[in-house]
């Protein structure tokens, strides 16, 4: 299992399957698709976020977070932007 974790995971899989979005539905009209992603997708991103900021962790504990591999880019840049909290990758965890 952690073999297959650790190959979701690579920078190949988690850009290829986020660039996903960006094709498909993205491109309805000249902005549709565009407007859709960003009022849902985004939203629903920055709602994960905050319910992580809803967690009462202490300074030293650690929270491990698993979602689709979609959410993954958008929440990687609000962790690792956020000065609340050092983010670090999931296949760094075995190291």
């Amino acid at each position: 299992m952690l073999k297959y974790f650790k190959y979701l995971n690579a920078p190949n899989n988690l850009r290829r399957d986020f660039g996903a979005y960006l094709v498909g539905d993205y491109k309805l009209g000249e902005t549709k698709g565009a407007d859709i992603l960003a009022m849902d997708w985004y939203d629903i991103n920055l709602r994960i976020f905050r319910n992580l900021q809803n967690i009462d962790a202490k300074p030293n504990d650690r929270i491990l977070v698993l979602f689709g591999s979609g959410h993954i880019a958008i929440l990687v840049q609000l962790l690792a932007s956020s000065p609340e909290y050092q983010y670090i990758q999931f296949n760094d965890l075995t190291k």
